[in-house]
């Protein structure tokens, strides 16, 4: 209820009066809520048939949505007869939308009999005078097109920041802060970052999500929600059931899914369609704003990627157990290449567990490649040992070959890479041309020649670019330093295991495939980086030899 009542003979209405400011007018002064208070006080002090007898205000609301708090409450003021009078600065204070805007002034507040008055557009529904009907919706319309305009330059704002890796978003997620020296700046909070590193470091593990939220709430570890409501934030999830938001399955899997935690900002996934639709909408993915490596990471790449191939797996467990088996999900039929799945038989009372082909089991399609766990565990560790010898000894061998010979090698390496991506473009690039011979020549019709002219400037396009990253890799060679070598790390850090663990399978392995006849195969991760190293050692040799 407002401060200023004053009584008076005479009086004939009972005003509302109501502000407005926009969260970016905050830094105008003319536009204050103090400053407009002060101008309909004073206006109410030269009209007496007037009281006052509420004030509302909506501090921070743009003019475009009228579900504002404040003014939704002048509403309920006059619907419940408290009040027959809407006083405001201006036009632009009761609204920026024209259509709406003058559907309160030309239907609404006339059916409720409400008298309406605007001091700085010196409009008063009381007193039409010629014209009103004109001026105002045009004061309407330019009222709406400086909120057009307004929401454009916003956008584009918002793109040049986002594109420049700036996070322009109210809360930041968990595990960040926003840098006390730039708001637009992602820093680690160590607190929640180590809870993050955490909850990687169990699913790696082979804890489901729904374990590792029940370990964290055991813990009395705070949800993402609470946390940031200890620290002081206004945050509000839309994912909050109760009163009290605990840990979930839904929320491990949005941390774990979420590429903010490699150092990748993505921002811009929703968005309104425009300044009138306050909707949020999912858009297109072209659409977003990705900026790799823009800030701290929480986790390394490597983990992260390996947590998404891990998402991917069927990795279910039994009920009786608290994580995966070491080889859940990593095992595959080498003849219909579908995920194998763990069985179990009870003799007396002990329980024997193997691995089946899936489609053997539900449609009989294929044989059963049935191997024992026990055994298959076996010979996947000793298979990881050899493999760990084998990349340890590798990169001994290259740690000690002196920098310049083996940067010497790389590059001849890649020079005659370059070369064959020379003559492929330039083989394709004659077939063109006879191409346009034969076609001459009435070898080949129109529609044949515009094909296979086609499929060649493809291939030429192809060529060009897998040469350019060659040129860039080769570039990038002489930036080296010995020692930035991480994916050794990967392998090494497990060199003193006795036996199969599931971190060290999903870590060193990304799929086995089981034949009929017992033979396994084993893909390791890294792959890639091992075969290079392999032929790095193969031309240093030759170079030597």
């Amino acid at each position: 209820m407002a401060d200023f009542l004053c009584q008076n003979e005479g009086t004939v209405y009972e005003a509302v009066a109501y502000y407005r400011l926009s969260k970016y007018a905050k830094s105008n002064d003319s536009e204050s809520i103090a400053n407009q208070r002060k101008l309909v006080r004073e206006y109410l002090s030269r009209h007496p048939e007037i009281l006052l007898v509420d004030e509302q205000e909506d501090d921070g609301f743009t003019g475009t949505n009228y579900e504002r708090p404040g003014f939704q409450a002048v509403m309920r003021a006059i619907r419940e007869k408290r009040a027959n009078c809407v006083i405001v600065k201006d036009l632009s204070r009761l609204g920026r939308e024209y259509i709406e805007t003058g559907k309160y002034l030309e239907r609404v507040f006339p059916a409720m009999g409400v008298r309406f008055i605007s001091i700085n557009d010196d409009v008063d529904s009381e007193r039409e005078r010629a014209g009103d009907d004109i001026i105002i919706p045009v004061k309407n319309i330019m009222n709406e097109a400086y909120c057009r305009e307004l929401s454009r330059k916003l956008r584009r704002q918002f793109e040049v920041q986002r594109s420049r890796g700036e996070y322009v978003g109210s809360f930041v997620s968990y595990g960040y802060l926003k840098d006390p020296r730039d708001k637009h700046k992602l820093i680690p909070d160590e607190y929640a970052a180590e809870v993050v590193r955490g909850i990687f470091q169990l699913k790696i593990k082979g804890y489901s999500a729904q374990t590792i939220a029940d370990h964290l709430n055991e813990n009395g570890v705070l949800s993402p929600s609470q946390y940031k409501k200890q620290m002081g934030s206004r945050y509000k999830s839309g994912f909050q059931n109760g009163s009290i938001s605990e840990w979930g399955p839904m929320t491990i899997r949005r941390i774990l899914t979420n590429e903010i935690y490699m150092g990748t900002l993505i921002q811009g996934k929703r968005g309104t369609p425009n300044y009138k639709i306050k909707q949020m909408r999912l858009r297109d993915e072209s659409k977003w704003s990705v900026v790799p490596h823009n800030h701290e990471p929480i986790v390394d790449e490597m983990m992260f990627e390996l947590v998404q191939r891990m998402l991917q797996r069927d990795t279910r467990k039994s009920p009786e157990e608290e994580t995966v088996q070491p080889l859940s999900g990593i095992v595959f039929c080498a003849d219909c290449m579908r995920a194998m799945c763990r069985r179990v038989v009870k003799r007396g009372e002990h329980a024997f567990y193997y691995y089946v082909c899936s489609s053997n089991k539900r449609t009989k399609e294929c044989s059963s490649h049935s191997f024992s766990q026990s055994a298959l565990e076996r010979i996947v560790c000793h298979a990881i040992q050899k493999q760990i010898e084998i990349v340890v000894e590798m990169d001994k061998l290259l740690t000690e070959t002196e920098h310049g010979n083996l940067m010497a090698i790389k590059l001849k390496r890649l020079d005659t890479m370059v070369a064959e991506k020379e003559r492929e473009i330039e083989n394709y690039q004659d077939f063109r041309m006879k191409l346009l011979e034969a076609f001459h020549e009435k070898l080949i019709d129109r529609d044949e020649y515009d094909g296979m002219r086609k499929k060649y400037t493809g291939m030429i396009e192809k060529t060009k670019a897998s040469l350019e990253k060659i040129m860039e890799e080769r570039a990038g060679v002489a930036d080296e330093r010995p020692g930035n070598r991480t994916w050794v790390e990967q392998f090494a850090q497990y060199r003193a295991e006795k036996s199969l663990t599931r971190e060290m399978a999903v870590t060193l392995v990304d799929k086995i495939y089981v034949y009929e006849d017992k033979r396994l195969k084993i893909e390791f991760n890294y792959r890639d980086e091992i075969a290079y190293d392999q032929e790095l050692l193969k031309q240093l040799e030759q170079a030597v030899g």
